[in-house]
């Protein structure tokens, strides 16, 4: 199904400021929640396979996009935290509206981040029953693909020094950001995503290749301890991923950590084959991402895996 100007849907108000778009569709009487958070620079109806994921959806679940404050070019001055932190008022507010119902958080990219920021950070939230990691990459390993080593050091060197003076809810002007990915970013966030060494300490930085077993049991680990079911869809043909980087390899370190610690992992955890890194490819592989997630949303459902 392609991509089409508009999409019938609700329009919710969670909060004073923000708002989240539920699809809907003709006939359905959904009871469960699938939300959605959408990687850097995008909204609202910008990755290419939602439409289509929520129209492939069984009748009991519903699609819901969470515009966060991050949202759009405001990334560069948000947080994972503060997007945890939205993330929790919105789930709240659908609880009150499907108080019995199954709450499924999925991201891409960086989203991916919020999702298991959500369900690993310290603090009381509204619990959920699933979560979906597609196209969970690093942007530490990424910045090769967008920035030169020498913007991306002299920036590292700038940001440091602007956090120790106490600057760094500060915009990092003529920042090289703003260049390649259109918006200014703070200092403080531009340590996060780029998370430099030798600590590699960015809040962002979670699927990095070259972090070390406590890193991911600090949050693989702690989401398999608090019974939220996992699902990694990682997609093969990502253009984000260094050549450099075992794919295979990684995901496996990644579900480790989660299963060590007692996680149920879904069947359909994994590669997902031919996909780019917001599945644009239509047929096949964008039929397989559908079959997978809603696989694991059935088994959640039904009570087979995750929080009951």
């Amino acid at each position: 199904m392609s991509t089409t100007p508009s999409s019938p849907g609700i329009l919710h108000r969670y909060n004073a400021r923000l708002v989240a778009f539920e699809h809907t569709r003709h006939g359905c009487s959904p009871s469960n929640t699938l939300f959605f958070i959408g990687g850097l620079g995008e909204g609202l109806l910008t990755t290419p396979y939602i439409q289509s994921l929520s129209a492939a959806l069984p009748p009991s679940y519903t699609l819901v996009e969470i515009l966060l404050s991050s949202a759009y070019s405001g990334w560069a001055t948000s947080s994972i935290s503060q997007d945890v932190d939205e993330m929790a008022q919105c789930v709240s507010y659908f609880q009150s509206l499907r108080p019995n119902g199954k709450m499924v958080l999925m991201g891409n990219s960086t989203g991916c981040q919020d999702v298991l920021g959500y369900c690993s950070f310290e603090g009381s939230r509204p619990p959920v029953h699933g979560a979906i990691l597609q196209a969970p990459v690093s942007d530490r390993e990424a910045s090769q693909f967008i920035y030169s080593r020498e913007d991306y050091e002299a920036n590292n060197k700038l940001a440091r020094r602007w956090v120790e003076e106490g600057r760094g809810d500060d915009v990092l002007l003529n920042h090289v950001s703003l260049q390649t990915l259109g918006a200014r970013c703070t200092a403080k966030r531009w340590l996060s995503l780029a998370s430099p060494g030798p600590e590699h300490a960015g809040e962002d930085d979670m699927f990095s290749s070259d972090l070390d077993s406590g890193r991911f049991q600090s949050t693989f680990g702690v989401v398999g301890r608090r019974g939220v079911a996992l699902m990694i869809l990682y997609s093969g043909n990502d253009g984000f991923v260094p050549a450099t980087v075992d794919k295979a390899g990684l995901v496996a370190t990644m579900e480790k950590a989660f299963v060590d610690a007692g996680g149920q992992l879904s069947k359909g955890s994994g590669i997902l084959p031919g996909a780019s890194h917001t599945v644009r490819e239509e047929g096949n592989v964008r039929e397989e991402l559908h079959r997978r997630v809603i696989e694991f949303l059935g088994d959640i459902e039904r009570g087979t895996i995750g929080n009951t």
